[in-house]
This record gives structure tokens, C-alpha cells and sequence, in this order.
């Protein structure tokens, strides 16, 4: 695994090459008092120093002035013009890296660069893009030292990225991104903490965090939690005003690999827990003017289902909760090869199980299947579905952390990967 992040990493700037953005001191403080400081910050520069580059691309940031050296990594994440002159440049996941000064930055890399560019280096020019095999070099350099895998595996999961549905890696993407979302989060929300198991498979590492490094360590032992055991990969905490958020992953094997996705999302102020399983849509192309998506009900449904009715049944709501429905278990349907941010259907089990028995689910030879046609609309949209969980408005009553575990690991263990969200009160 972290053979593949320092590969990746290199092969993109020697693609879209590094830039290297230089500050004074005093600029740099003023980006610290910003709203969030150095991790995500935008800044004016002349077009002619950005001619070069392919956004976004990764970046590493150097501030030196009479009193104080520090050196981050991060990504430039967009470019925009804002005048005739200049262009507005947003960097992003800036994280503090070694060697912190100038200098010793520059002795990693002196040997490979032009006699030009060792001088644009060496002068205070505010921007400075490297060729593409220097640029590969560096990278390759800093990857060496320990104490950068975090902030370099966190730009490297970045800037790879997947934007479509191939495979469970692009579920547990959706997954972790919808339990932000239904705790009031944006996809790209800053976390207070983020800790990950070392060369475990992990859509968390592309978390952005807000304090200047990731916690790269056995993120088996989390005081008060035991939830996924051996097959933990990851955690991430977010918090607000009142709440707090604590987003797990766990996968018994890569995530390329693994038979699908669980979301389970437990909201321990509104009292509910709600699992979502992911389900791949399959395109039908009848002409070249009509396509749907379709699902075709696979083996390993029937006893899942099953399993899922023994586990409402014994947890049912408390005397004085109100749900518009006790449901447990959902399914959505994502789109094979579609964006992420693309339509989906998602639906509680029991309404599954009396699409089974609709006459306008069933193919020409009277196989089971629904699509967006014949659902014709009657299915939860997205952030409707997002709303109801964060109200308490569905789910059933989530008693101990003990019955969240038991069922994460029985997901774990049937091959798939599992995501865990738990919403609660700020101590």
C-alpha cells in the first residue's frame, strides 16, 4: 500500500509537475488568522508563474523570514482568473512536512534542477514550478521521511480520487460522504482528528483534518470503542457547536476486492439507527434513444434479507418513539460507472420486498428487477432520505454500542466493507 500512494503521487507531478509557492512572513501570518488557516486558503498570483501546471496538482508551501522556517504539502486544487493580471489559486490539505527549512528542501533536489531553476529557488520568487522529473524526485525524497506518509498519503488519496461508481472503494467514498451530509457536513468537511491504520485500504485518507498532521497508528485501540476489532482500517471525529461525529471504517480485504458496502449510521441524540446497503445499477440499452438502469436481484440477497428481518424483529422501537418508519434496513442503488454525484435510488427494505411481488417489476421472462423506469418515482431521493435520519424520523432504536458492534461484524465478515457513523453529544 504505500508503495502504491508514493508511485501515484510521483507519477502526478510528473504529469501536472510540482509547484512550489514561496511567502514572507508577514503574508504568511495573515493566512494562519484566516477562517481556516494554512489548511485551506485561496491567493492572488501573476498568470504568467501558473502557465505550466495542470490543476490540480500537489504543491508545497515555504515560509522564511528573519525569525521562523516551515515548509507544508498540500494541493492546488483550482485556478481562476480574477483580472487581466492575476489568477485566483485555492490550496488545500496543507499540512506541515520535514525538512522545515528552506534550505535543507533545497539540498534534496539541487543536483537535478537546471542552473535557472536553482536560482529561481534560491531567490524569493512567489512561485516556482518544477519540471516533471525534478518534480518526481522531490517527491520521491520527502516520501522517505516517516513523518510526512500522513500529510503525503492524504494529497495522494486527493488528487486520485475516484469521481465513479466501479467499485466498493467509490461506495465507502459515498458512504462516508453521506454520514457527513446527514450530520450537516460538506463532502470536503475539515475533521478535528483523523487516525489511520498504516497500509490498511481506507477512503479516510482523503479526509482533510485541521490540525497540521494525520495519525498514521493501529487504529484498533480507540478508548470506549470496540467496534469492528482486527478489520478496523480507520477512524475520523468531526464536531459543531453541539454534537459530535465519529466516522469509522472497517474491510476484511482491499477495497477493490471486498462484495459491497455498508453504511450504518447511528444517531445517539435522536435515538435511531439506520444501515443503508449499496447495490449496483447495471445500464439497459434498448436503442440508442432509450436507457435505463437496472437491478437484478443476485444470490447472497435472500439470507441477507432474512438475517436483517431477525434483527428488526428484536429491536423494536422504545413505548414513546415516533418514526414515520421503524425500518432498519435500506437499500440504494448506485449507478455502475456513473458519477458519484449522480442520481440513485434508495428505498427500506420492506418496500423492496413488495416490489417483489409488483407485476411492473418483472422482465420479459418474469425475472425480478427494478429500474428507474419502473419505479416511475417511488423511491427516496437523496437528501430527503439524508433529512429523515437526521430528524430521528426513521430508523429503529439503537439500545447499546454492543448491538452496533455485533452487526458491524457480521457485515465484516460476510466479505463486505462496513462504514460506522455515531452522532452524540459533545462532553
Amino acid at each position: 500500500m504505500d508503495a502504491d500512494w508514493r508511485k501515484s503521487l510521483e507519477e502526478t507531478v510528473r504529469q501536472r509537475r510540482l509547484v512550489i509557492f514561496q511567502f514572507d512572513g508577514e503574508e504568511w501570518r495573515c493566512l494562519q488568522e484566516s477562517r481556516r488557516g494554512l489548511n485551506e486558503f485561496t491567493i492572488a498570483r501573476s498568470h504568467e508563474y501558473l502557465r505550466q501546471i495542470r490543476i490540480p496538482t500537489a504543491c508545497i508551501l515555504i515560509m522564511q523570514d528573519d525569525c521562523e522556517t516551515e515548509v507544508r504539502f498540500g494541493i492546488v486544487s483550482s485556478r481562476s482568473a480574477i483580472s487581466t493580471l492575476e489568477s485566483r489559486i485555492k490550496i488545500k490539505k496543507s499540512q506541515r512536512i520535514q525538512p522545515s527549512s528552506k534550505a535543507d528542501l533545497f539540498w534534496l533536489i539541487e543536483d537535478k534542477l537546471s542552473p535557472g531553476k536553482q536560482d529561481e529557488l534560491a531567490s524569493n520568487k512567489p512561485v516556482v514550478v518544477l519540471p516533471p522529473k525534478p518534480s518526481a524526485h522531490l517527491v520521491g525524497k520527502l516520501a522517505e521521511i516517516e513523518t510526512n506518509h500522513g500529510p503525503m498519503r492524504l494529497v495522494a488519496a486527493s488528487l486520485s480520487s475516484p469521481k465513479r461508481f466501479h467499485s466498493a472503494a467509490e461506495m465507502q467514498q459515498d458512504a462516508v460522504q453521506s454520514a457527513l451530509r446527514t450530520f450537516g457536513l460538506s463532502a470536503d468537511a475539515q475533521a478535528v482528528s483523523l487516525h489511520l491504520v498504516k497500509g490498511q485500504d481506507t477512503t479516510l485518507n482523503r479526509i482533510d483534518v485541521r490540525e497540521d498532521t494525520v495519525i498514521e497508528h493501529d487504529a484498533r485501540s480507540v478508548p470506549g470503542y470496540d467496534l469492528v476489532g482486527s478489520n478496523r482500517t480507520g477512524y475520523a471525529v468531526f464536531k459543531n457547536d453541539t454534537e459530535k461525529l465519529e466516522v469509522y471504517t472497517a474491510n476484511r480485504g482491499h477495497l477493490e476486492e471486498v462484495f459491497g458496502v455498508d453504511l450504518i449510521y447511528m444517531n445517539m441524540t435522536r435515538h435511531n439507527i439506520v444501515m443503508v446497503q449499496y447495490k449496483m445499477l447495471e445500464p439497459l440499452r434498448r436503442n440508442a434513444n432509450d436507457m435505463d438502469w437496472m437491478y437484478r436481484q443476485d444470490d447472497n440477497l435472500e439470507p441477507k434479507i432474512e438475517r436483517m428481518q431477525r434483527f428488526r424483529k428484536s429491536h423494536a422501537p422504545g413505548q414513546f418513539e415516533y418514526r414515520l418508519n421503524p425500518e432498519v434496513f435500506y437499500l440504494k442503488f448506485v449507478k455502475r460507472d456513473g458519477a458519484l454525484k449522480n442520481a440513485s435510488i434508495t428505498m427500506p427494505i420492506d418496500h423492496f420486498e413488495r416490489l417483489r411481488e409488483d407485476p411492473s417489476c418483472r422482465g420479459p421472462r418474469g425475472g425480478f428487477r427494478i429500474s428507474f423506469e419502473s419505479l416511475a418515482g417511488r423511491y427516496l431521493r437523496q437528501t430527503a432520505f439524508l433529512d429523515l435520519i437526521r430528524s430521528g424520523y426513521i430508523g429503529s432504536h439503537a439500545k447499546t454500542t454492543k448491538d452496533l458492534k455485533t452487526l458491524v461484524e457480521a457485515v465484516v465478515q460476510q466479505g463486505r466493507t462496513a462504514v460506522a457513523a455515531i452522532q452524540s453529544q459533545r462532553i
